[in-house]
């Protein structure tokens, strides 16, 4: 499960990339590279995806996803990514999807726990595991768009309760990382943030978006501080 896959990436001080796909040849690409590096991987769909590919989409990733079980004994596992609507995410959990990322940043942080426990709720149902975001990334990633100055940084001190109320599985943190590419290399990350986050997180495997350009050492330094979900999104559409 996504579940395993993150924790036993967190206790060992490693992370699992996940790469956003746009179709079938996509999902290939990545499954060739987990073929060849002997590592697993996540493939995410964005919602925006499913407008034009539907249930097709995911059932041709899902397979594709058991194609390299098959081939190489590694798992690569099929993601829903910034999904706000519940028509996307009881799709993505009817189709077989391993993990759902659940989108609450436009809801106050009440309304964002009781909407994202239904989410929990429904998934486990499923068996999918949850990722839930507190904070709000700037930048621009298939077509959400959230200005530098409305970006808004995760609060530590809401972690353990908001973790407590909606028990997700994974919580995707905004301590400087962006959406799309970054204005400044290497960007300025909040360390003391994301340390802070992780002390209050009681093991829940951290999650950073905006994985693209960002360097070696930077990667490191997150999975040190228990990231163990890189999401990549830039770098494969520039590929």
């Amino acid at each position: 499960s996504c579940r395993d896959l993150l924790r036993d990436a967190a206790a060992a001080g490693a992370a699992v990339g996940a790469f956003n796909v746009y179709n079938v040849e996509g999902a290939i690409a990545v499954k060739r590279a987990v073929v060849a590096a002997g590592r697993p991987a996540i493939v995410q769909l964005h919602p925006a995806s499913l407008d034009f590919g539907g249930a097709a989409l995911l059932a041709a990733c899902a397979a594709v996803a058991d194609d390299c079980f098959r081939e190489s004994g590694v798992p690569m596992l099929v993601a829903l990514d910034h999904a706000a609507d519940d028509v996307a995410i009881d799709l993505a959990l009817a189709s077989g999807v391993d993990h759902v990322m659940a989108d609450g940043a436009e809801l106050s942080l009440e309304d964002n726990e009781r909407w994202t426990r239904g989410v929990v709720e429904r998934a486990a149902a499923a068996g999918a595991t949850v990722e839930a975001e507190l904070g709000k990334l700037a930048g621009e990633e298939d077509g959400l768009a959230v200005d530098l100055r409305d970006a808004k940084m995760t609060d530590p001190a809401v972690v353990a309760k908001f973790l407590a109320a909606t028990g997700v599985e994974a919580l995707a943190v905004t301590v400087g990382n962006v959406h799309g590419r970054y204005a400044k290399s290497p960007p300025d990350l909040d360390w003391a943030r994301l340390d802070a986050v992780r002390g209050e997180a009681g093991g829940v495997p951290l999650v950073l978006h905006g994985a693209s350009g960002l360097p070696e050492d930077y990667l490191r330094r997150a999975r040190a501080a228990g990231v163990a979900k890189f999401n990549v999104n830039t770098e494969v559409r520039a590929a």
